[in-house]
């Protein structure tokens, strides 16, 4: 078994993993991926229509499966996950995810996009992790349907080539507060205001039943040469500790 990792009560840990391109003609994914995901996992897998995406779903959750473990002290397969309801609606189809064994008050949050994955990882506290792979998509299209009017100000001031990481970068915030509460998109981006004129970390009010009411959005640095994706992990405003953003490729996970 891979060495154990310490997480203190007030920090948060991101694991960002980067899967190999599956190419254009890709078998199924990879055995060592699937051994260790539960049925419920290969079958959600399973339902991607494309072959990429099928690869890219099981390691990626097998992934953080090798992540969480080292936290937890037990194999990868041996994890059993579940559902928090969401504070929402009190479905437990979208609600935060949760470690059901072994017992712990560790906190998670996947999220994927493309070949590029992120994990955060926090004790005690509820958190929230999205990551997004930049493509070219019609900002202006978009904008009325998630972002605030001040949010559709500032993108509007932006150069043409600033544009697309400023939406993104509104969008990569929201998701990370809507998912630490479980909501995820289906929650109302345009009633959360991330102040994306402002470098993080920001203070995000955001109303979550039962729990925090205000949340410290923490963007992730970019990484070195030309920008390809970005991320954001929320945590409570009052419980907000240092974010430190972690390599799994280089973390000798397999």
């Amino acid at each position: 078994m891979a060495d154990s990792i310490t997480l203190a009560a007030g920090d948060v840990h991101a694991w960002h993993g980067r899967i190999a391109a599956p190419g254009p003609a890709p078998g199924p994914p990879r055995a060592s991926d699937l051994v260790i995901l539960s049925a419920d996992e290969r079958a959600r897998g399973g339902q991607f229509i494309r072959p990429a995406d099928r690869v890219r779903f099981a390691a990626a959750h097998a992934g953080a499966r090798r992540v969480l473990a080292r936290y937890l002290a037990a194999g990868p397969a041996e994890l059993r996950f579940g559902r928090t309801p969401c504070c929402q609606c009190g479905s437990a189809e979208h609600g935060p995810p949760r470690v059901d064994w072994p017992p712990t008050d560790i906190a998670f949050n996947l999220s994927r996009s493309a070949d590029h994955w992120l994990l955060a990882v926090a004790r005690g506290r509820p958190v929230g992790a999205d990551i997004e792979v930049l493509r070219d998509i019609d900002t202006g299209e978009l904008a009325p349907g998630c972002l605030t009017a001040a949010e559709q100000q500032y993108l509007g001031t932006q150069p043409a080539d600033g544009r697309l990481p400023a939406f993104y970068r509104c969008w990569t915030r929201k998701e990370a507060v809507l998912k630490a509460c479980g909501i995820g998109l289906a929650g109302s981006m345009r009633e959360l205001e991330v102040a994306p004129g402002q470098p993080g970390p920001v203070l995000v009010p955001h109303r979550c039943a039962d729990g925090p009411d205000r949340w410290v959005v923490q963007d992730l640095p970019a990484p070195p040469g030309p920008c390809g994706w970005l991320g954001a992990v929320a945590q409570p405003a009052a419980e907000a500790g240092r974010v430190w953003l972690r390599d799994a490729d280089d973390a000798r996970l397999a």
